[in-house]
């Protein structure tokens, strides 16, 4: 192989090597995009286990939270303003607006037995603050599911990556040949006309 063809080669070895490394570089980038799916996945499912729900007991039963339902045990639902929460408030957004201390609960009538007129809804006997178990085998379901999928495409990136990997080494080998026959023929080029 002349100088000339050794150079080309070279070129074109040097050419496959930086192609290799930036398809190593796409799968890497693609493994970190599917670590943070895999995060996401792992913290949606930790709230479907966790989620909670509100609950107003009355006369032995236990009634979904919401503004008419809290008038059967004597409370009304108020904005930190004063102003009453409207009827059709979602129990979603009532729950949510009392856990965060945008919604409190007053009596409508305050017993004789009560300092106030304000309700702790957290150490009242008539609204039960739960985990909610009802949507735990659905999550659970969609997680093993989603899980198993994220985990095959990872595999397969990483058997992908491996492969990149593999041959990226063969080029470099190839490389150092190549190098060696140039540094080869540069020698005996100028020997020949030393």
């Amino acid at each position: 192989m002349g100088l000339a063809a050794s150079q080309g080669r070279m070129l074109t070895l040097t050419s496959r090597k930086s192609d290799l490394e930036y398809r190593a570089q796409i799968i890497s980038n693609r493994r970190i995009m599917l670590s943070m799916q895999t995060s996401e996945l792992s913290r949606q499912y930790s709230e479907a286990l966790n989620n909670r729900i509100m609950k107003v007991k009355t006369d032995g039963q236990e009634l979904p939270l919401s503004v008419a339902n809290l008038t059967l045990v004597n409370m009304k639902a108020v904005y930190a303003d004063g102003s009453a929460v409207p009827d059709k408030t979602a129990s979603n957004v009532l729950e949510e607006g009392l856990r965060n201390g945008v919604i409190s609960m007053q009596y409508i009538n305050k017993p004789a037995d009560a300092e106030t007129n304000n309700v702790d809804w957290k150490t009242s006997t008539l609204i039960n603050d739960n985990l909610n178990t009802a949507d735990d085998a659905a999550a659970n379901g969609k997680y093993e599911y989603l899980s198993a999928q994220l985990q095959a495409q990872d595999k397969q990136m990483e058997l992908e990556l491996k492969n990149v990997e593999t041959m990226h080494k063969a080029v470099e080998t190839e490389t150092e040949s190549v190098k060696k026959v140039v540094d080869k023929n540069i020698e005996m080029t100028f020997k020949a006309f030393s």
